[in-house]
């Protein structure tokens, strides 16, 4: 598939990114400024100065994205050692990592940071000097900026636990800067309080209107993540809610409908920048262009195979029941998300060499319908608002388009097939009862309360896995719900079951049971 020509933009990026450039990834990257670079009189002048800076800001991303997806399949219970794998994926393995493993750099994180102040700090010329950049522009690339900020911190909260706080007016790392370092509760509430003005404009009454190009993110999505990570389950499902409905006038945009329905799931991540229905913000790649994607030769059996997926994601994708009740998941399993080698039965991941002659140019996905939409399930499950796990469940299995009745607040809903239903999978069916075995002897006891709650949010979880397998979601979910249920052991046994060797499962999952190892050592 051919994907769609960014060289315009690309050439004029290779020149901005001099502009944002603060360091390479060292150990000095907290004591460099900036070289030389391009004076702020020189470059903000128009929309298309604007357009190319945002780009800019956002090029380090390009870099850290396929670390990140390596890190999280190996780190979860979704990934194991390929014969390739070099000692640093096997310390990630074993849950030992050290500070100088190359997959847990943060410093294009917070390259990214400083790359976004800087622009925030000059994008006011634009407007003083572009007439056709007026106050609705400026307002979405600012809203725009400082969500893609705001998802740089999340991000590295999530991985160390912590995150160092650059205050908004640095567009530069002064030499010796004392780091000041915020807890991820501190650093949420500070976020949240950064993008709710770039939600709705008071001015008019209304929300802001999402700009659809990959760097700036949907302000929504991440605030109602945001909220989802804060166990704020109203208002995580409000925002998610909102960020589905970005596209007032485009019922079909961020709705999971027929779009991508049986074989045509595959095509989410063929040229991701052109599937603008289901991917919300991804990372492109272009081989021409010398932006080569390296997930491709890390993954295939046919290249350096350094991973592999666990045969527990193998086994959950064999054992779905489908619409017709045959078994498997036939159209995001074997062939689509990994496939197996013909002279041997091992698997390989193959959800990022679907498109075949242009691999290396293969995007990766930041941000996607599907993604929203489970998070969405799993705040409304939560929210203990009469009703509203059934809705929950509505959007795991057959959407909304299935229902005969629907409330008013999901009228824009109408071709909604939901996450299982746009698979041709049969949904999922909560029963009254359960049984637990305790000391050889089984009681049945009826499913309500929090034990319903966990009981959808384990089939959302389950789903999440394998919609998402391989897209940098999956420890992330792990520790999310182990830290709301307090109950580490979530986390400790789904990732031990990886293990064939029973003493190497036994040895990880002790370290996991305690929180603290969940987050990454930081070098400061």
């Amino acid at each position: 598939m051919k994907k769609r020509s960014k060289i315009n933009v690309y050439q004029l990026v290779g020149l901005v990114v001099i502009l944002f450039a603060i360091s390479s990834c060292s150990d000095n990257f907290w004591n460099e400024q900036a070289g030389e670079r391009i004076t702020p009189d020189q470059h903000y002048k128009s929309e298309k100065d604007a357009e190319i800076s945002v780009f800019g800001a956002f090029a380090p991303i390009r870099d850290v994205m396929p670390q990140m997806i390596m890190l999280d399949g190996m780190r979860s219970d979704q990934m194991v050692p390929g014969p390739g794998a070099d000692a640093y994926l096997q310390e990630i393995n074993w849950q030992s990592i050290s500070v100088d493993n190359p997959y847990i750099d943060a410093s294009a994180y917070y390259k990214v940071i400083i790359n976004c102040n800087e622009v925030l700090a000059h994008i006011d010329t634009v407007a003083t000097l572009d007439r056709n950049f007026d106050e609705f522009f400026l307002n979405t690339f600012k809203g725009g900026l400082i969500t893609l900020r705001s998802w740089s911190y999340f991000t590295l909260v999530k991985l160390y636990g912590e995150a160092a706080w650059i205050p908004d007016n640095y567009a530069t790392l002064p030499v010796g800067m004392t780091q000041n370092m915020l807890s991820k509760a501190v650093m949420i509430d500070s976020l949240i309080s950064q993008l709710t003005p770039y939600v709705f404009d008071p001015t008019q009454g209304k929300e802001f209107i999402e700009f659809n190009f990959s760097p700036i993110m949907n302000t929504k999505a991440v605030l109602g993540e945001l909220y989802l990570e804060k166990n704020d389950y109203i208002n995580a499902a409000k925002y998610l809610k909102l960020a589905c409905e970005s596209f007032l006038n485009q019922p079909g945009v961020y709705k999971v409908d027929k779009s991508y329905t049986k074989e045509g799931w595959k095509n989410i991540f063929m040229s991701a920048s052109n599937q603008f229905t289901e991917n919300l913000s991804y990372v492109s790649y272009d081989l021409y262009e010398k932006q080569i994607n390296p997930l491709p030769t890390w993954m295939m059996a046919s290249d350096r195979y350094m991973v592999k997926p666990s045969q527990a994601l193998v086994d959950s994708f064999k054992t779905q029941i489908d619409l017709k009740k045959a078994v498997g998941d036939a159209f995001r399993g074997v062939k689509i998300t990994y496939d197996t080698l013909a002279t041997a039965n091992e698997t390989y991941i193959s959800k990022y060499s679907l498109d075949k002659g242009q691999e290396f140019s293969t995007d990766i996905i930041i941000s996607r319908a599907a993604d929203l939409h489970l998070e969405l399930a799993e705040a409304l499950n939560r929210t203990r608002v009469k009703g509203d796990d059934v809705t929950a469940l509505i959007l795991l299995n057959a959407g909304w388009s299935n229902e005969k009745v629907k409330p008013s607040a999901w009228n824009k809903w109408s071709g909604n097939l939901g996450i299982r239903g746009r698979a041709y999978l049969a949904s999922k069916v909560v029963p009254d009862s359960v049984d637990l075995v305790s000391n050889g002897d089984t009681t049945t006891v009826k499913l309500e309360g929090e034990m319903r709650i966990e009981y959808i949010e384990d089939l959302i979880m389950d789903e999440r896995a394998m919609e998402l397998a391989f897209e940098g979601k999956r420890w992330f979910d792990l520790v999310r719900v182990a830290n709301r249920r307090a109950k580490p052991e979530y986390l400790a046994n789904k990732v031990a079951s990886k293990f064939t060797d029973q003493s190497m499962a036994d040895q990880v999952r002790a370290k996991l049971m305690n929180p603290a190892s969940w987050y990454l050592p930081m070098k400061k």
